[in-house]
């Protein structure tokens, strides 16, 4: 119960209970003043008795029928306790029509003690769960029937010592009874109002203002003849609130919780993403979520009541719908108690668009009766998809890995060319996806060696398909000499004439001389090459002027030279070696040349040239976004 209901129901209620209180006040001093002749007041005595007879009797039913549901100690011990007092009470009606009636007035006394004492135990203890055992309902009715026989025997056997039924004056001991049923009840309203407070049902609320009447009215009965009919009237308001309050725990609240949880569950069953169906013995629409009504292309509404198969229709794996046979077929299988799932079936919906559908069938058993079934629909068309694209990008993958294969092996072939032995070349690429945009060539002339870096713009496929055509060009170029500008002369025109606008090639040309020892070299917008200078120790950059290749028709490329010492070496290398994207980082040769001083330069180039790499890596932090390419020639 929410907050805002506990305390609207806390202030009704304490408002009639000082209103209660307020007349019981009031009656004290008028009611024995009030003139009530003795044949009205019988009447209504005996009618309210009847009343509270009634209400006894449909509690004891209530206790008996709901137990076995809810194994309530308290459920079952209360049955039994106003069982009890419903004999009394029906002993105490019956006697009253008696004309002698001597033995009525006890059994009354008797049954307002039994249910003053029986539930003050219940609401002074918590209620537990009892284990199902056969027998149960049947021991705590006749226990409590053995009960009343025994205070019915008692009362026959002592009879002598009652006042007779309608006496005027009452005995001191007879009204000390009577109030002490009033306090027994007083102290099971304080009880059942601390259970309230502790938040349990909101129908202890009721039960406490029921107990509050039943002790003003046992109060008023104590005060004699008098006040004997607003006392049954108090009694009989009194019994109204517990059967408002088995009204709310037995009606009420389990209406109220299934209703609850009958949202909760239409709630996950729509959040669900798949389609569920439930459909009755008939083949005909129970209940469907939304997910299931996208799939069969109509609302709860439309389709409620009417044949499922009004809607959809099932096709073979040839194509043709199913026939009564097929459907026949299906049924028995349900009736067996089989769970059918199909993981795709076209599923052609009565506007004629046709989805893939994976779908169980659950049957619905009673007394091993098919009366229903739940279907479990799954929309198939997004995992088709999706195989669609890993078909795709398996071939894809497939492609890309022979390409990578063809771009690996043109690369082998300039690095396994026969170099001569006056130059000590290593070379190390790494691309950042399966294929790379950079590129190196060797080619060896009669008296030189030629070495070349290049980086194409972007990466994948198209930067691998500009690389292997301009290094298909490279290697044509051989009969154009050895001057770095005559090769980007030639591959500027071929990038400029056969390639997209919007891509280029950066390109690092060197030469080196064996009997002049220079080293000439070219630049087209790539990286200064690195010069290491063995006697001064020294690393120093070989700048060139030139832009990008295919970027304009024509450019005046300029070669540079210089002296290689013995031991000297010319570092050509990647943007992707020293640039860190996104950050701000120092001059990537002043990077690179912190990294060569850091390596051994007394070993072979092919281990300078590892060595350098590890360091890269380290500088990047082992995570690589861009091709890596390092060239390295030494004069030995």
């Amino acid at each position: 119960m929410k907050e805002y209901e506990r305390y609207r129901l806390v202030r009704l209620h304490s408002a009639m209970a000082v209103l209660a209180a307020g007349m019981f006040g009031l009656l004290l001093f008028a009611a024995g003043r009030l003139p009530v002749s003795p044949g009205f007041y019988h009447s209504i005595h005996l009618a309210l008795g009847l009343a509270v007879m009634v209400v006894c009797w449909l509690v004891a039913v209530q206790g008996w029928s709901v137990f076995p549901h809810t194994l309530s100690m308290e459920r079952l011990m209360m049955g039994a306790l106003f069982f009890s007092s419903g004999l009394l009470f029906s002993l105490h009606v019956v006697l009253s029509f008696a004309s002698d009636g001597v033995e009525a007035s006890p059994f009354s006394l008797s049954a307002r003690l039994t249910l003053a004492w029986g539930l003050l135990f219940l609401f002074s203890r918590r209620d537990e769960v009892m284990e199902r055992q056969s027998g149960q309902r049947w021991q705590a009715f006749l226990a409590a029937f053995l009960y009343t026989a025994a205070v019915s025997l008692f009362i026959h056997i002592t009879s002598p010592f009652w006042p007779a039924h309608g006496t005027s004056r009452w005995p001191f001991w007879w009204r000390a009874g009577e109030g002490a049923v009033g306090l027994l009840d007083a102290a099971a309203a304080v009880f059942a109002w601390r259970r309230f407070r502790q938040g349990r049902a909101p129908a202890s609320l009721y039960w406490s203002m029921a107990l509050l009447l039943f002790a003003l009215g046992q109060w008023l009965l104590m005060l004699g003849s008098g006040y004997g009919l607003w006392g049954q009237l108090y009694e009989m308001a009194g019994f109204l609130y517990v059967v408002r309050a088995m009204y709310m725990e037995t009606v009420e609240k389990p209406y109220v919780e299934l209703k609850h949880r009958e949202q909760q569950l239409e709630m996950m069953a729509n959040a669900l993403g798949e389609g569920l169906l439930m459909v009755n013995r008939d083949g005909q629409i129970v209940w469907m979520n939304p997910e299931a009504s996208r799939l069969i292309g109509a609302t709860l509404e439309e389709a409620k009541g009417k044949p499922l198969f009004s809607f959809v229709s099932l096709a073979g794996p040839d194509g043709d719908k199913w026939d009564w046979k097929q459907l026949r077929r299906v049924v028995k299988r349900l009736k067996s108690g089989e769970v059918i799932r199909v993981e795709e079936e076209p599923f052609r919906r009565h506007d004629g668009v046709c989805l893939p559908v994976g779908y169980t069938l659950a049957p619905v058993m009673e007394n091993g009766a098919l009366t229903g079934l739940v279907a479990v629909l799954r929309d198939m068309t997004e995992k088709k998809e999706k195989e669609r694209l890993e078909r795709e990008r398996e071939q894809l993958d497939f492609e890309l890995s022979l390409a990578a294969n063809m771009q690996r092996a043109l690369l082998q072939t300039s690095s396994k060319a026969d170099l001569p032995s006056y130059v000590d070349i290593s070379v190390l690429s790494v691309p950042a996806r399966v294929l790379s945009g950079d590129f190196y060539h060797f080619a060896v002339h009669q008296t030189s060696v030629s070495a070349c870096i290049a980086d194409v713009s972007g990466k994948g496929i198209p930067a691998a398909m500009l690389m292997t055509l301009m290094k298909f060009i490279l290697d044509r170029t051989v009969h154009y000499g050895t001057q770095p500008h005559v090769y980007l002369d030639l591959l500027n025109r071929f990038a400029y004439d056969y390639t997209e606008p919007s891509m280029f090639v950066t390109m690092f040309v060197g030469n080196y001389n064996e009997k002049t020892h220079t080293f000439s070299y070219a630049c087209a917008g790539h990286e200064p090459a690195l010069w290491y200078r063995a006697k001064t120790k020294q690393c120093v950059p070989l700048h060139a002027k030139g832009c990008a290749l295919g970027l304009f028709p024509q450019f005046s490329f300029e070669t540079k030279s210089v002296v290689l010492e013995p031991g000297d070496f010319v570092l050509l290398y990647t943007d992707g070696v020293t640039e860190k994207r996104g950050e701000e980082a120092d001059d990537d040769f002043s990077v690179l040349a912190s990294m060569v001083a850091r390596v051994n330069l007394d070993q072979p180039a092919a281990q300078i040239v590892r060595d350098l790499y590890e360091h890269i890596k380290a500088y990047h932090q082992y995570e690589q976004k861009d091709d890596q390419t390092l060239l390295l020639l030494r004069r030995r």
